[in-house]
């Protein structure tokens, strides 16, 4: 059991690794430094940090038999873990792939002057609503944008079927922990 939990242990340590490896390559620790809402970077290392330590802690287990180094590295474990389900609880996008829908409808023109781009209806700047409710005009391109984004067919389904599977990578990672704290925890508990 103690090599079974140590292949558990590796096999989701690789799949952190790689999250990790996409997360600075693709630039999310500097878009995250630069937001002040979200997890703090420090974190994602911390808990990195402490799942390699509990690894090392371990493999020395495996390699000595001491029963101690078993306890320390379940130790180790559990606040690794914890901080990865806070990690994942903070980054989860609600309601569903990408966070709430763009109003692509509602775009810079001389009627709708104070947006700069696709908005998200509900961050409209308090000016435009308050001339909204001035400008009849300006009311109807307003309403009629959002009628016609409400009735907008859905994504397309690679798009959804895309975003399905970058999920499954945090959810292997998510079960390859649950079953190495379980495997571990067995094989410590089976050592008296």
């Amino acid at each position: 059991m103690p090599v079974a939990t140590l292949i558990s242990w590796v096999l989701t340590a690789s799949i952190g690794a790689r999250m990790l490896r996409s997360l600075i390559v693709g630039g999310g620790l500097r878009r995250q430094r630069a937001s002040s809402d979200g997890v703090f970077p420090g974190l994602l290392f911390v808990h990195f940090g402490l799942a390699l330590t509990g690894l090392a802690v371990w493999t020395a287990f495996v390699i000595t038999g001491r029963h101690w180094l078993a306890w320390a590295a379940l130790g180790l474990l559990t606040p690794a873990i914890g901080l990865g389900i806070s990690t994942v609880t903070l980054w989860t996008p609600y309601p569903g792939p990408g966070g709430a829908p763009e109003d692509e409808g509602l775009t810079p023109g001389p009627a709708r002057a104070g947006l700069a781009g696709p908005a998200l209806v509900s961050q409209l700047p308090d000016e435009l609503l308050s001339s909204a409710l001035t400008d009849e005009q300006l009311a109807g391109q307003l309403i009629d944008d959002m009628i016609d984004r409400m009735l907008a067919p859905p994504a397309p389904a690679a798009s959804q079927a895309q975003w399905r599977l970058r999920a499954l990578i945090p959810a292997a990672h998510g079960v390859g922990a649950l079953s190495t704290f379980l495997l571990a925890l067995l094989t410590a508990v089976s050592l008296r």
